[in-house]
């Protein structure tokens, strides 16, 4: 879910909720949003400088040892050390009143943490994070004697795939030469490996490949500039970059090396026309590139392509083995921007706009680009011509107020939809009105019953195999219920029609810091939930593959107790971090594709993981800078490291038994190593050391 930070007046805080899985060698701190996080280590020699725009945050400490319990109750004030807990987390909720740069202070002695305003902006370079501190078995380069016994059988020859080295199993054991190259993990299967590709995918074991549309790659420039839609002409931290679904398209062998099963694409509706100012200084124009700001959700942003671009897209994939899916959103339609307000004719414009063409307006010297609200009369009884108050709460005149539950508040000030109404609604004119649409007035239909028709429609008419489903806690989960059992029913429609097999629809959500761990929301129609947690622990599984033991033990078990329900792990997101950004390190970012890809359950990468992806320009909104563009043109290094991740990838989706499968770690004279079994599929990895 992508949000304007900017407009986030009715939005309200609630709790990160870490996996009890997760612990923490060092001391660290989780700085969090209600739609963000972000954790830094913590350390006595030095203040860890931070930026915060205004906004409520909860800052959560773990990993302090000793004997120290904080007070129950104490008041958050700057400048003043606030008592924190030994052996268990602290939860310090703290209200940012000005932007600027933040020094956080801890002390190893007293156990405490003050936070203090840098009087001026901080000097200090970009922040690259230090390596975590983790004690790991030691690498040497003596051939590695590995005990197979109980996962293949005496004279089965076995291979280790990075390497290409073959051995026949001999009492029990093989022996390979380690390498560095490969951060010291071996991939160890049967020579005479039995192919997948006549079974439907264990989407336990799915490698999701997600791509931002927009930021992926532009197979038509002739659309670039849709509806009016302007360059800034600077960084262009907001704006339409030119990627589209023929883009996709060109790009489908590539993502196929890479042992993909799934494309996740983000939101392609059509989007709103226009601008709000981005950041908390209205500093860049923030366009709906993303996706996450709907206008029409029955027909395809014309930057991004047509139904024809998104048929062929279908049609290839699926001629690679590779499932599509979509993301859903059914929370919130996009903002009122000027463009749209024009375009249809919305009489909310104030007598300065008259006459002038709205998608051209630009700040004049002095003004920012929040000054565009000017133009807009936010008091009048105009706004019914917009959504509508039996459609949309939102702060306008005539509608009613947003709520402070996960239900009915309003994320980011977008309008949030009645999704728990039981009134017949019309959809509104202008909608009714849009060119190209498919939206029609349906008789007794309320909001929610027209949400799921247009989200699943694109399942009868292309095919479409899976959707993620954008903020799930802030929606009834008997919607959701009602969405996956409108999309199983046309996709079956569909396969049937096409002569396709008879597979299930698929429905991944993201219920905001969810762990790997099953809880209610997967009895609302959810085969797979986002797991949060993934991220922070390859920090240190990319310094020590070993230290994943616990942590692969945990999911696995979790997995096999509960058939139906399915953790998906990343390592970057668009609404999280970058990983490559927090530690500038090729060598960390090979590493953290060994700890994600071999882990028990589905996978997500995030487009560009694999060629370590940089952030780009963001100016005072960091989410803008994890959506950089993709990278096409690689030096050596990248070109090593792709070909790292593409054959991970490959021995990933060769082998079920990696996501689905039973784990077992194996007893090993040095290193670490573990089996997965599934039905007759059968690998094991073992790691020789730091």
């Amino acid at each position: 879910m992508t949000m304007n930070k900017s407009l986030a007046c009715c939005a309200v805080l609630s709790a990160i909720t870490l996996s009890s899985s997760l612990a923490y060698a060092d001391p660290n701190v989780s700085i969090a949003t209600t739609t963000t996080a972000r954790d830094y280590p913590l350390n006595a020699s030095e203040p860890l400088v931070v930026t915060l725009n205004k906004d409520s945050y909860v800052f959560k400490v773990t990993g302090i040892e000793g004997e120290c319990v904080a007070p129950e109750e104490q008041r958050i004030r700057f400048n003043t050390p606030l008592g924190l807990n030994c052996n268990a987390e602290t939860e310090l909720p703290i209200k940012i009143r000005f932007s600027g740069d933040y020094a956080i202070a801890y002390d190893d002695q007293q156990q405490t943490l003050s936070i203090k305003r840098q009087p001026k902006k901080s000097t200090k370079k970009a922040f690259v994070r230090p390596l975590p501190k983790v004690g790991c078995e030691t690498y040497t380069d003596m051939p590695a004697v590995i005990n197979v016994a109980g996962t293949f059988e005496d004279g089965t020859e076995l291979k280790e795939t990075f390497s290409g080295q073959t051995a026949t199993v001999k009492n029990g054991t093989v022996t390979f030469n380690p390498t560095r190259e490969t951060g010291a993990v071996m991939l160890i299967e049967r020579v005479a490996t039995k192919s997948k590709a006549d079974k439907a995918l264990d989407w336990r074991n799915a490698n999701i490949y997600f791509v931002m549309v927009d930021r992926f790659n532009n197979g038509e420039k002739s659309n670039d500039n849709s509806y009016g839609r302007l360059k800034d002409g600077q960084q262009e931290v907001g704006t339409f970059h030119g990627g589209d679904l023929k883009g996709v398209i060109e790009k489908l062998d590539y993502i196929q090396s890479l042992g993909t099963d799934a494309i996740w694409l983000s939101p392609i509706v059509e989007q709103v026309h226009g601008f709000v100012g981005g950041g908390d200084k209205g500093s860049f124009p923030f366009y709906a590139y993303h996706g996450y700001w709907a206008r029409d959700f029955t027909k395809i942003d014309q930057n991004f392509g047509n139904d024809e671009d998104l048929k062929t897209l279908v049609t290839e994939a699926h001629k690679r083995g590779i499932k599509v899916m979509l993301d859903a959103v059914i929370n919130h339609p996009g903002y009122a921007t000027l463009a749209d307000i024009q375009h249809d004719n919305l009489q909310v414009l104030t007598p300065d706009a008259q006459g002038k063409d709205l998608t051209q307006w630009k700040p004049e010297s002095g003004k920012n680009w929040h000054s565009s609200h000017d133009l807009v009369d936010y008091k009048s009884e105009n706004w019914s011509q917009w959504w509508g108050a039996d459609w949309v709460r939102s702060g306008l005149p005539g509608y009613d107020s947003p709520g402070s539950s996960d239900k009915t508040l309003t994320l980011a000030g977008l309008p949030d939809f009645k999704t728990e109404s039981d009134k017949a609604v019309t959809p509104p004119q202008w909608l009714l009105d849009n060119p190209g649409t498919r939206v029609v007035e349906k008789d007794d239909y309320r909001v929610a019953d027209y949400l799921v028709e247009w989200q699943t429609d694109w399942v009868k008419r292309f095919g479409i195999d899976a959707f993620r489903v954008d903020t799930v806690k802030h929606v009834e989960g008997d919607v959701w219920l009602e969405l996956k059992a409108k999309a199983s029913e046309n996709l079956a429609q569909w396969q049937k029609e096409n002569n396709r097999p008879q597979e299930s629809f698929w429905m991944m959500g993201e219920v905001w810091a969810h762990s790997a761990y099953r809880s209610p929301y997967a009895d609302e129609g959810f085969d797979a939930l986002i797991n949060f947690d993934m991220q922070k622990q390859l920090d240190r599984g990319a310094v020590c593959f070993s230290d994943m033991r616990k942590t692969y033990t945990n999911y696995s078990t979790e997995i096999q107790k509960k058939p139906g329900y399915t953790p998906v792990s990343y390592m970057s997101s668009h609404d999280t971090e970058l990983f490559f950004a927090r530690f500038k390190s090729l060598e960390m970012q090979r590493n953290a594709a060994n700890a994600l890809l071999l882990s028990p359950g589905a996978i997500q990468i995030y487009y560009g993981d694999e060629v370590a992806r940089d952030i780009g320009p963001y100016a005072d909104d960091f989410h803008q800078g994890t959506r950089s563009d993709m990278v096409w043109k690689l030096d050596a290094e990248r070109q090593a490291l792709l070909a790292h991740w593409q054959t991970l990838g490959q021995f990933r989706q060769r082998h079920p038994a990696i996501g689905g499968g039973v784990h077992k770690d194996i007893n090993q004279e040095r290193g670490y190593g573990f089996s997965r079994t599934l039905e007759d599929d059968a690998v094991l990895v073992y790691y020789s050391g730091k």
